[in-house]
């Protein structure tokens, strides 16, 4: 009989304030395809998916709409940012748009700035998550656990890359 010095593989399970915030972007924003944390610079990096090839001329006019839009959101509600960028890809006949935004300063609000707008830039080809609508009492639940937990994050800083995306009915949370 052999003896195989086998070592069991500690796993690390992510962060239940890392979890709960990415799910809550997910559930809150059907328009939100994937949503991951980058804990080296304490951003996080929102992926809206857009069923065409978007231009460089197009991806140039949303992006300075979206700019200015946020900009003027975050100086009217008295906010500084340290981290807003916008990336485009795309992928054959689809079109990734990635905001990339400090967790220090990111806001709900913001977030539904951002969602309104790609809507209504792209309302037919925007990817959108298929469910039914949400109960209202589980809505205004998420919303106010997506406020708790972006006020968590900012108080303790997560360790762990962290991605979140959309599988079949359910939202999955994974440690990168």
């Amino acid at each position: 009989m052999f003896s195989f010095p086998f070592r069991k593989k500690a796993r690390k399970k992510p962060s239940k304030e890392g979890v709960n915030l990415l799910a809550s972007i997910l559930v809150c924003y059907e328009e939100i395809t994937r949503v991951s944390y980058e804990p080296k610079d304490d951003t996080i990096r929102l992926t809206f998916s857009i069923e065409e090839p978007v231009t460089k001329v197009r991806f140039d006019k949303l992006g300075k709409l979206l700019a200015e839009s946020v900009a003027a959101f975050l100086n009217l509600s008295g906010i500084r940012a340290r981290v807003v960028s916008l990336e485009m890809e795309t992928a054959g006949a689809i079109s990734f748009l990635h905001l990339i935004r400090d967790v220090e300063s990111l806001t709900r609000d913001e977030l539904s700035l951002v969602a309104d707008i790609l809507y209504d830039a792209f309302p037919e080809t925007l990817l959108l998550d298929e469910r039914d609508p949400l109960d209202p009492n589980f809505e205004v639940e998420q919303e106010n656990l997506l406020d708790h937990m972006l006020g968590a994050v900012r108080q303790h800083r997560l360790k762990e890359k962290l991605l979140g995306i959309r599988e079949g009915d359910r939202v999955v949370v994974y440690n990168q």
